[in-house]
């Protein structure tokens, strides 16, 4: 396979058609973590005597029943800023998402000698948007299940060792849900790194030859156990240049960072390092599934050559 050609291919494909670095800012922002964490404190130093028991806040309220209304109202706060949070994350992610098959429709329709623009790119995505959704949340899935259950031991923990007296059979109950959730993690996070490396397929495989989800990541699977080598490699390329980048980006990026006017300038960088990857991985998709020659097309029920 021509590595070279395929890099080339791809930094023409992204330096012709800048609006593709839009569309990689857009699908950057899923892949960075956002979030709303605050913290308040307020004092309240007003007291007053009431001859007789302790300090009280005007009104004749004891100190503390007022400090527990106050902490109600700021658990309350805290619980609308952390579903504001996850709500603004969801919509975030889902832009992502679309984007992402945006970026994937764009490239192929260019590669191939067709016309795109932002809009067509987008609608693309759209259409596809649940598709997208749902192949995002499959490597989500062993997570899950590793959370749920850490949660479901951790609750039996507490709910159980208070009630053991003896000492000798506390100390294994204390220590037995740490082992088997250990277990667990070894096992369910490499399933979860492996779904979204093959992720990365699955999106092309919808984009690209209308599939669902399932059949996606089936597709997407089959595309890259049959040529693992190249991909390794490709794999590799892609750390090698995100690790070049960072170091010469590295003192640019903390003075992006720091200066707010300038993150507009960081976005466009981090979107355009986004494109470049999601063309590349694109054409590498074509390349291995003959989608620049409609005679060599394999389909989606045929394994890949």
């Amino acid at each position: 396979m021509d590595y070279g050609n395929i890099l080339t291919r791809t930094w023409n494909i992204i330096w012709t058609h800048k609006y593709l670095i839009v569309l990689g800012v857009l699908a950057a922002l899923g892949s960075s973590g956002s979030g709303f964490g605050g913290g308040g404190t307020s004092d309240f130093g007003s007291e007053s005597t009431n001859g007789g028991s302790g300090f009280q806040f005007e009104g004749g309220a004891p100190m503390i029943d007022q400090i527990e209304g106050i902490g109600g109202v700021a658990i309350g706060v805290i619980v609308i800023l952390v579903i504001l949070g996850l709500g603004i994350g969801l919509i975030v992610w889902g832009v992502s998402r679309i984007a992402s098959g945006g970026l994937i429709s764009a490239a192929s329709t260019i590669d191939g000698g067709g016309a795109s623009s932002f809009a067509l790119g987008w609608q693309a995505g759209w259409a596809k948007g649940w598709r997208l959704l749902g192949i995002g949340l499959v490597p989500l899935i062993p997570v899950l299940i590793l959370v749920a259950l850490s949660l479901g031991l951790g609750g039996f923990f507490y709910a159980f060792t208070p009630a053991v007296s003896n000492e000798m059979v506390a100390a294994p109950a204390r220590t037995w849900p740490l082992f088997v959730m250990g277990g667990l993690a070894c096992l369910l996070v490499p399933i979860a790194i492996i779904l979204n490396l093959v992720r990365t397929f699955a999106d092309r495989a919808c984009m690209l030859e209308d599939l669902p989800v399932l059949t996606s990541y089936s597709r997407g699977w089959g595309v890259l156990s049959v040529n693992l080598g190249p991909a390794l490699v490709f794999f590799l390329i892609q750390i090698a240049i995100s690790l070049g980048l960072g170091i010469v980006l590295f003192l640019p990026n903390i003075l992006m960072v720091l200066c707010c006017l300038l993150w507009p300038l960081f976005l466009l960088v981090q979107g355009a390092i986004s494109a470049y990857f999601s063309t590349m991985w694109t054409l590498i998709w074509r390349e291995w599934t003959g989608a620049g020659h409609a005679s060599e097309i394999i389909p989606p029920g045929a394994p890949a050559r």
